[in-house]
């Protein structure tokens, strides 16, 4: 190799690296509807976790309490929290749980691909599984049944209301 091959060899080195590293959501994300519903520390977690993204680390990002903690997370039942929002959203997947010897469980964010399988579990994830994320149904607020003598504005007798509480009785029991 020559001197000059040396030199622009080391100039286009220097041109790919980043002087400055940042960590990019993509808005496709950030204005889907699963991402609305989330908590605040849920986004703060995504955004440490996502502070860890490189090409080809997806599926070996971590979430310990130790890495959190130093970056804003308030305690590890908020964290616990947050990683089970981020899952249940879609934004987040499992990729190892934690392990003997202190092994720190690994997550994959669903947006980017994994390159490094090895030693990971990936049965059942989605890419973009946030996409598929619909908010919980629930169910309608049940509506109060007026009784005839309560719609005219007057208070029923004691009478009035026996005979009501009679009524219903036996259309239950039919």
């Amino acid at each position: 190799m020559f001197k000059h091959d040396a030199l622009t060899l080391g100039r286009r080195q220097r041109a790919t690296k980043v002087a400055h590293p940042y960590s990019a959501i993509e808005h496709r994300i950030t204005d889907s509807a699963a991402f609305e519903d989330l908590k605040p520390q849920s986004v703060r977690l995504l955004l440490i976790i996502a502070r860890q993204l490189t090409k080809e680390n997806n599926g070996h990002l971590q979430a310990t309490w130790k890495y959190a903690r130093e970056r804003g997370m308030g305690s590890e039942n908020t964290l616990r929290s947050s990683i089970s929002d981020l899952i249940a959203h879609g934004f987040l997947f499992r990729t190892r749980s934690r392990g003997p010897n202190k092994q720190w469980a690994r997550y994959a964010v669903t947006w980017k691909s994994i390159t490094k399988k090895e030693g990971l579990y990936l049965h059942g994830f989605l890419l973009d599984a946030w996409k598929a994320w619909e908010p919980s149904k629930k169910a309608p607020p049940k509506k109060r049944r007026i009784r005839p003598s309560e719609s005219d504005g007057t208070t029923p007798s004691f009478q009035q209301f026996l005979m009501e509480t009679d009524q219903q009785k036996l259309m239950t029991m039919n």
